[in-house]
Parts: C-alpha cells; sequence; structure tokens
C-alpha cells in the first residue's frame, strides 16, 4: 500500500498503439516516428475497426536486447541460414526461399525492415497470393493510401519484419498451416518490445495482433500461423533464441 506509479509526462497513440515518454519535452509522437508512419501502417492498420490482440507472451533470452531489435530491422539473409530447418520442411512456399530471401530493406526515420518480393499481379492478386479473402482486401485498400498499395501493387513488395527505434518491433508473415498438400498460406502479425534486464539478458514480450473486422476462420487461422511461428512455442523463435 501506499505505492503509485509515476505520471507520465508524454503519453499519445497511434493505431491503437500507446506510447509513454518520461521527458516532458519529448517531441511529438508523430515527428518522433516520421516517414516510419507510413509503413507501420501495413502492420497497424487494415480497416478503420482497428487491430485486436491477445497477450503477451513474456519470456527471457540470454542476449542482449539490441540483437533482436537488430535482427527485426534488416538481417535478411539469416532466413535460410538460422531458420534451415523451417525452410526444409516447406513451411513458406516461395520458389527461392532455400537460396535467400528474395526483397529489400527500407529506413524511414525512426524504423527500417525488410519486404519479401511477390509474384507478378495487381494489388487484389498480390494480396491474395499472401493469403487475405477479398472482403479483407477491400477494407485495406480503404485503410491505405495510394502509395501505400503502390508498394504491393505495382513494386511487388510486402513488408515482413521491422523495428522502431528502439526496441518494438514488428512481424508480418504467411506461413502454410494446413494439413499435408495443401498450399494456402494464412498471414499473421505479431507485435514486440525488447526489454531490457541486464546487459546479457532481455524478456521478450510478444502479442498476437489481427484487424478486428476480419472474419472469424480467418482469425483462427492466424493465429495458429502465429502460434507455429512466433511467440514461446513458435520455430522460427525456437531458433532467433
Amino acid at each position: 500500500s501506499g505505492q503509485m506509479l509515476l505520471p507520465a509526462p508524454n503519453f499519445a497513440s497511434y493505431n491503437g498503439l500507446l506510447f509513454i515518454s518520461m521527458d516532458p519535452a519529448a517531441e511529438p509522437l508523430e515527428d518522433f516516428l516520421g516517414d516510419f508512419r507510413f509503413y507501420l501502417d501495413f502492420y497497424t492498420k487494415q480497416s478503420a475497426g482497428g487491430l485486436e490482440v491477445r497477450g503477451p507472451q513474456r519470456w527471457r533470452i540470454k542476449a542482449n536486447w539490441k540483437i533482436g531489435a537488430e535482427n527485426f530491422a534488416g538481417d535478411m539473409y539469416h532466413t535460410p541460414h538460422t531458420h534451415a530447418s523451417i525452410v526444409d520442411i516447406g513451411l513458406f512456399r516461395e520458389p527461392k526461399a532455400q537460396k535467400r530471401k528474395d526483397g529489400a530493406t527500407y529506413w524511414a526515420h525512426r524504423g527500417g525492415g525488410t519486404t519479401y518480393k511477390l509474384p507478378a499481379g495487381n494489388f487484389e492478386e498480390r494480396m491474395r497470393y499472401v493469403g487475405y479473402p477479398d472482403e479483407m482486401i477491400g477494407r485495406i485498400k480503404e485503410a491505405w493510401t495510394p502509395q501505400q498499395q503502390r508498394v504491393v501493387g505495382e513494386d511487388g513488395s510486402m513488408i515482413s519484419a521491422a523495428t522502431c527505434f528502439p526496441n518494438l518491433s514488428f512481424v508480418h508473415n504467411w506461413p502454410k498451416v494446413h494439413a499435408s498438400g495443401r498450399t494456402e498460406v494464412s498471414p499473421f502479425i505479431s507485435i514486440r518490445l525488447w526489454q531490457p534486464i541486464s546487459a546479457n539478458e532481455t524478456e521478450v514480450c510478444s502479442w498476437f495482433a489481427v484487424d478486428s473486422a476480419a472474419p472469424p476462420q480467418y482469425k483462427r487461422d492466424s493465429y495458429k500461423a502465429y502460434l507455429m511461428c512466433f511467440g514461446s512455442t513458435g520455430m522460427f523463435e525456437q531458433d532467433d533464441a
């Protein structure tokens, strides 16, 4: 009894994500995020209804927090090596996954990340390729700006992992989650914090995120995809840890 939380001098939200700064002179959140907001919308703005989340799962790893944050920001080459067993079992259908992760890295003010290169097609065809149903594609087109739509529809790129400085990361991927022989994929989004415990230990807080307006079956498949890949039970996570 008698204990109180310290008041936060600066509190703001962006697409439902809550940000706190203990610096009373900190710049406004949108100025801090800068051009990274363009990419942050891909993870957090798929309809007017916003995200719903599950979690967090929490676990600790024997590593400095910067290792995970930097890995998510642009280490594209580790995928076919660190995650060789996942490539071998065919969790992803990308034809060149065994050799490399085709795509590009980007850096935008307070954040950076990686993309995958998609097969030829227009915006709708490429969104279907990574597993989005038509009813979600329509809402996504309403939520994303024409410039954001062009990243997928004209450039043929799809966001994957990213980090917003200093320790907030995101994952978007689309593994195969159904029984053998089925080729459909299910996209998922994960949000995480790399919380420093010491110089050599980090607490990972991982949330599953999905658009609140998504169909019930999509939500179930997306959650299954997340659990298969990331979180304390995920195959990717075990390799990375």
